[in-house]
């Protein structure tokens, strides 16, 4: 009202304006008393807080889902039965008359069942991987945002496998000690089904995330599968007579070889040898590389684990992926320290961005799906 003062006093005083921005307020003394949930204000930190929450309950949810099928008679029945026919083959391969070649003659029986399954197992536990990755989706994946959905889908499929591989090393071992050889080639062939099952079983969840049907979803998730188990080794054998040429070659001086008789350095005379045929295997070489039977082999072969057979067979690898199978072509030397290809690396990469793109691409796939809805 005009008449009163109190009114008149009010309308006279100075606007107060609220400081905002940047210094507007000294900054507080830190307390640790005080916000004992570390909270400091800044949504950075809060957006940070709720995803890593995010996370570690979906974490959660797949050590749920895990043990929950780990009780199913569903879940042992594809474990023993990868397991029994993965041995199966060993045995027919072994014991069959004729299978195995003139191997039996030079390596016993048992040492050669030992080796071979140990070379076979990680495939096998690939192929399993990628059907638990499939087949266990949807429980996985209930609910909660796309990133999350995988992250513990692909979590849960990377248990499983450590599971399968586990079941791995116990027949492995038993194997080992019936052949009287160290359990090295065991843990080394173990540990390969684990990475195995964590990256194939990571293919399968992002297959079967892309959201086609069922059907569809087995036939590529399957046909990956056995392409990377297999279908990349006989790939490289199909590509080899395309990479045959004839080129020079010179007198080799000075070899340099390593135990296993491989040429790891030799220098080159000027005297010719005439024109050899050739085959320019380090040009295919990469494709194996992606069979986690040949990456067995790669890394107990580079550490010198389990049966000389097992470094013979990685030293064969190795010297197509170097293309040293014939000395001095075009009169070139090789020197101690010159670049090899890192066939074991080369393949843990191929594996990995293949199953790194189809989980962006589900990714993708999941949110679309989702701002459509």
């Amino acid at each position: 009202m005009a008449d009163d003062p109190q009114s008149s006093v009010d309308s006279m005083a100075d606007p107060y304006f609220e400081p905002i921005g940047p210094g507007a307020f000294p900054p507080l003394p830190y307390d640790k008393d005080i916000d004992n949930d570390g909270d400091d204000g800044r949504p950075g930190r809060d957006a940070r807080r709720f995803v890593a929450a995010g996370f570690v309950a979906a974490g959660r949810a797949a050590v749920a889902d895990v043990l929950g099928t780990v009780r199913t008679l569903r879940f042992w029945a594809v474990a023993v039965a990868g397991l029994c026919a993965t041995w199966a083959v060993v045995a027919a391969l072994v014991l069959l008359p004729g299978t195995a070649g003139d191997s039996t003659e030079w390596v016993p029986p048992p040492v050669l069942a030992y080796v071979m399954a140990s070379s076979l197992l990680p495939a096998t536990a690939a192929l399993v991987a990628m059907h638990w990755g499939m087949r266990y989706w949807a429980p996985a994946a209930a609910g909660g945002n796309p990133e999350r959905r995988i992250f513990a889908a692909v979590l849960a499929a990377a248990l499983r496998g450590l599971v399968f591989a586990v079941l791995i090393l116990a027949t492995l071992l038993l194997q080992a000690a019936a052949a009287g050889e160290p359990g090295t080639a065991a843990a080394m062939s173990a540990g390969v089904a684990v990475v195995e099952g964590a990256l194939f079983g990571g293919m399968g969840v992002a297959v079967a995330a892309l959201g086609w049907r069922a059907g569809r979803t087995r036939v590529a998730g399957w046909a990956l599968a056995l392409f990377l188990v297999a279908g990349s080794v006989a790939a490289a054998a199909f590509l080899v007579p395309a990479v045959r040429t004839e080129e020079p070659v010179t007198v080799a001086l000075n070899i340099e070889r390593a135990p296993d008789g491989s040429a790891v350095a030799y220098e080159c005379s000027a005297v010719s040898v005439g024109v050899a045929e050739v085959y320019r295997t380090e040009r295919v070489m990469w494709l194996p590389a992606a069979s986690p039977s040949v990456l067995f082999v790669m890394l107990a072969g580079d550490a010198g684990t389990g049966a000389g057979l097992i470094r013979s067979l990685s030293a064969a690898f190795q010297e197509a992926a170097d293309g040293t199978q014939v000395l001095c072509v075009n009169g070139e030397p090789r020197s101690r320290d010159a670049q090899r290809m890192p066939m074991a690396a080369v393949g843990l990469l191929l594996q990995a961005a293949v199953a790194g793109a189809l989980l962006v691409g589900a990714h993708a796939a999941a949110d679309r799906r989702r701002r459509s809805a």
